[in-house]
């Protein structure tokens, strides 16, 4: 592994030490500190692990402005940006896998309004 992608991939390890730390109760500070950690990926938004990156900072934004925890979506996510920082899946299967993440944000959401 070259040293950039050692860099990219350091931030999927801070960002789960940091879940590593999140309790099954709404936590500000550990949810503050990990969407420090995502907003400072530098490929955030950019094709593959930069839309993984984008989706749980949009999740994390969501969980915080709601006073709330969604374990599960945060693991899912953190799991699906190491595995696209290790792994070159075909472009459609790393579409599916973006939908994906869009959905359980949309499902964390309409489970707030529930």
């Amino acid at each position: 592994m070259d040293a950039a992608a050692q860099k990219r991939l350091s931030y999927v390890e801070a960002a789960e030490a940091a879940f590593a730390d999140l309790g099954p109760d709404f936590d500000p500070t550990v949810l503050d500190t990990l969407r420090t950690v995502v907003s400072g990926y530098p490929d955030t938004g950019s094709p593959g692990p930069g839309e993984v990156s984008a989706s749980l900072f949009m999740l994390l934004e969501r969980l915080i402005a709601d006073r709330r925890v969604d374990r599960d979506a945060l693991e899912i996510h953190l799991r699906a940006w190491r595995l696209l920082l290790s792994t070159e899946p075909d472009p459609e299967a790393a579409q599916v896998l973006i939908q994906g993440l869009k959905a359980i944000r949309d499902h964390s959401t309409q489970a707030k309004a529930a």
